[in-house]
C-alpha cells in the first residue's frame, strides 16, 4: 500500500526539529504590539515596521556575532554568511531580522550607544545649578567611552566610511544625533531661565560643549596617546564658557 503523504514526510530525512524551528518565521504576537510571555522586546522585520517575535534570542546572538566579526575582520571583510555561521543561525533567520549588512551594522551601533542615548541623562527642569548636572553628564560620557566596543567601533567607522558611507550615517543616527539633541534640549531650558551666556544658540552650545570636552579627553584615547589634561579642568572650562553668571565651584586647598 502506498504510504500516505504524512507518513512519507515523517520518513524523509531532514533537519532536526530544533533547526527547523530556527528557520521557521516567528509567530506574531496575539495582540497588536504585545510580546509573548517571557519573550524579549520584539525586533523589527526587514520592512522596518512589522514587529518580529524573537523567542530564541536570535537577534541578540546575531548582533553579538556581528560585532565581533566587524571588529576583527572589518566591515568590508565581514560577510552575512560568516555572521550566520558565528551566531549560529540559518541565513533565513539572519535575513528575517536584518535585511542587509548595513542594517545589521546600524543595529550593532545602536546597541553600543543605547545605554547612553536612551537613558535620562539630563533633567527637564533647568532651575537648579547646572554645574553638577553637566559634570555628571560628562562622567556618563566617560563611562560610555570606557565600554570595550565604543572606541573600536568608531575607529572602524573612520577607517571604512570612505568606502562604505552607510557606516558614518549609522553612527550619526544612532549616537551623535540623539546625544546632541538631548543636550540641546537642556541648554534650551537653561537659556529660558537666562543661564546661558548671551547670544549662544542652544544647539550650537551643545556642539561646543561636547567639542570642548572631547577634544582634550576623548580624541587622545581614540588616537592611542596619553590624555594631557585633567578632567576637572576641562569640564570647568567647558561649563564656564557657556554659562551666564554661574560662579565656578570652590577649589580645594592642595
Amino acid at each position: 500500500m502506498e504510504k500516505t503523504r504524512q507518513q512519507a514526510d515523517r520518513d524523509r530525512p531532514g533537519k532536526p526539529a530544533e533547526a527547523e524551528a530556527e528557520e521557521a518565521p516567528s509567530q506574531a504576537p496575539t495582540a497588536p504590539g504585545a510580546a509573548a510571555p517571557g519573550a524579549a522586546a520584539p525586533a523589527h522585520g526587514p520592512d522596518g515596521d512589522r514587529p518580529v517575535a524573537d523567542k530564541r534570542g536570535a537577534a541578540a546572538r546575531i548582533r553579538k556575532a556581528a560585532r565581533g566579526l566587524f571588529l576583527d575582520k572589518g566591515y568590508g571583510g565581514t560577510s552575512m554568511d560568516a555572521v550566520a555561521a558565528a551566531a549560529p543561525v540559518s541565513k533565513r533567520t539572519l535575513y528575517h531580522h536584518f535585511a542587509s549588512k548595513a542594517d545589521l551594522f546600524a543595529a550593532v551601533i545602536d546597541e553600543a550607544w543605547s545605554h547612553l542615548t536612551r537613558a535620562p541623562l539630563l533633567p527637564g527642569d533647568a532651575r537648579g545649578d547646572p554645574r553638577p548636572v553637566l559634570t555628571a553628564y560628562v562622567e556618563r560620557l566617560q563611562a560610555h567611552w570606557d565600554r570595550p566596543d565604543v572606541i573600536p567601533l568608531l575607529r572602524l567607522v573612520i577607517a571604512e566610511a570612505p568606502r562604505f558611507p552607510e557606516l558614518s550615517q549609522a553612527y550619526f543616527a544612532a549616537g551623535k544625533e540623539p546625544a546632541v539633541k538631548g543636550l540641546s534640549a537642556y541648554f534650551a531650558a537653561l537659556a529660558a531661565h537666562g543661564r546661558l551666556a548671551p547670544g549662544i544658540e542652544p544647539t550650537l552650545a551643545a556642539a561646543q560643549f561636547l567639542g570642548a570636552i572631547k577634544e582634550p579627553l576623548f580624541w587622545p584615547r581614540v588616537l592611542g596617546v596619553p590624555v594631557a589634561f585633567s578632567v576637572e579642568a576641562a569640564v570647568d572650562r567647558a561649563i564656564g564658557a557657556l554659562l551666564h553668571d554661574t560662579p565656578p565651584p570652590a577649589r580645594r586647598a592642595p
